[in-house]
């Protein structure tokens, strides 16, 4: 597994949160691009015999929509690709999880944990992991950890 996607982890997250939060937006915006309705209307002749038209007929109809529906479809293309984007983030994410508890030091494991996953300080690590460690120690054995990889 990559390092560095282990230390984008909070950012990987962070990210995922900011597409869903873009694709609920977009969803929102094409739920609210309701065609406005325009009646329009024209005179044609019914037909003729020789020069003298038989009468005139009035057509009523609705404006076409094009331009709208031409938008829609954008959004639904962007939407599609940002779900692929999340899909994509995700895994990472899970990638990440996975590579942390395939851990075999428990001590490591949950310091990694805490400091990757929960986006804790190193203080707050050293915290939560109890009586006996610092947060500099708890950082050094993480550098250590990733160096042997």
């Amino acid at each position: 597994m990559d390092k560095s996607i282990l230390r984008q982890c909070a950012s990987l997250k962070r990210e995922f949160a900011d597409e869903e939060k873009r694709i609920q937006e977009m969803d929102a915006e094409i739920q609210t691009m309701a065609p406005v309705w325009k009646e329009v209307t024209d005179v044609v002749t019914k037909g003729k015999r020789g020069k003298k038209p038989l009468g005139i007929c009035t057509i009523h109809g609705n404006e076409d929509n094009t331009q709208i529906n031409r938008k829609r479809a954008r959004l639904r293309e962007r939407k599609a690709k940002q779900e692929l984007r999340l899909a994509r983030i995700e895994n990472m994410i899970l990638d990440v999880e996975e590579y942390i508890n395939e851990i075999p030091d428990s001590e490591t494991r949950r310091m990694m944990r805490f400091f990757f996953i929960e986006e804790k300080t190193w203080n707050e690590v050293a915290e939560a992991m109890g009586e006996g460690f610092t947060g500099e120690a708890c950082r050094k054995k993480i550098n250590r950890e990733l160096e042997k990889k």
